[in-house]
């Protein structure tokens, strides 16, 4: 699952939107400041068993798991 972006401005103006994409589609949002993440809003709700935990992680790294593949 991939990150959202967005500034500290939008993220400060659209806070109800955000919160609501993110609870809607589950993809956390980062948000950057000086194009820089400094904080990521990501839903609360903890994975209970191992396989959630995998596939969150697998999904997370993707990218890096591609990079090794070549």
């Amino acid at each position: 699952m991939s990150t959202l972006t967005m500034g500290l401005a939008d993220a400060r103006n659209n806070f109800s939107r955000v919160t609501a994409e993110v609870n809607r589609t589950g993809r956390p949002v980062a948000v950057l400041k000086n194009n820089e993440p400094r904080v990521v809003i990501q839903h609360a709700a903890v994975p209970t068993d191992a396989v959630d935990v995998a596939v969150d992680f697998m999904e997370k790294y993707a990218d890096v798991f591609k990079e090794l593949t070549k």
